[in-house]
């Protein structure tokens, strides 16, 4: 478990360094309502792109009937619904953090 000394910024960036986790998955490790752990996310995001070690990942929510995928959305939020299929059915985002290597 994570110490409870750090705040919850640094908990979820423990948490998801070099692994992938949704909000909800970060809201219940975390133990703060999932809107709180996006706003968190935006944050970090900043701070990483200031980072030349460290890099954000986000593998893009997907359409769970059609399979349409959300590549080019900016938001970190899940959308509501698909654009192609109209279906609610959204998988939601996952976030990860990668260690950048220096190419030769």
């Amino acid at each position: 478990m994570l110490p409870q000394e750090q705040t919850p910024r640094q908990r979820i960036v423990a948490l998801i360094s070099g692994t992938l986790r949704s909000a909800r998955q970060l809201a219940e490790l975390v133990g703060i309502p999932e809107r709180q752990v996006e706003d968190h996310l935006t944050h970090i995001v900043r701070s990483l792109s200031r980072d030349r070690a460290k890099r954000f990942v986000l593998e893009p929510s997907e359409c769970r009937d059609c399979g349409y995928g959300f590549r080019n959305r900016t938001r970190l939020t899940t959308p509501s619904r698909c654009p192609r299929c109209r279906s609610e059915a959204i998988a939601p985002p996952r976030y990860g953090i990668d260690l950048r290597t220096e190419q030769p």
